[in-house]
């Protein structure tokens, strides 16, 4: 997965938009936009942002979730 869609996932898992999160960084909301959209990359910086702000480690980032209460196809 790449960070940009991690991003939006992380975002869209905390309720918050994305002027929200330009507001708790201090950045320009489309900025947030163009780091989701990966218009636009991301520094050490700001990467460390978005980890603190989402509350995880920043190679969680850079890796798919592992799934955990996702509901198989077949309900299993």
């Amino acid at each position: 997965m790449a960070i940009p869609n991690r991003l939006a996932q992380l975002r869209e898992r905390s309720r918050l938009t994305q002027e929200e999160v330009a507001k708790i960084i201090g950045i320009d909301s489309t900025t947030v936009s163009k780091h989701e959209s990966g218009d636009r990359s991301l520094s050490d910086v700001m990467i460390k942002e978005y980890a603190k702000l989402y509350k995880v480690d920043t190679h969680e980032l850079f890796i798919e979730p592992s799934g955990e209460g996702d509901v198989a196809v077949d309900g299993k």
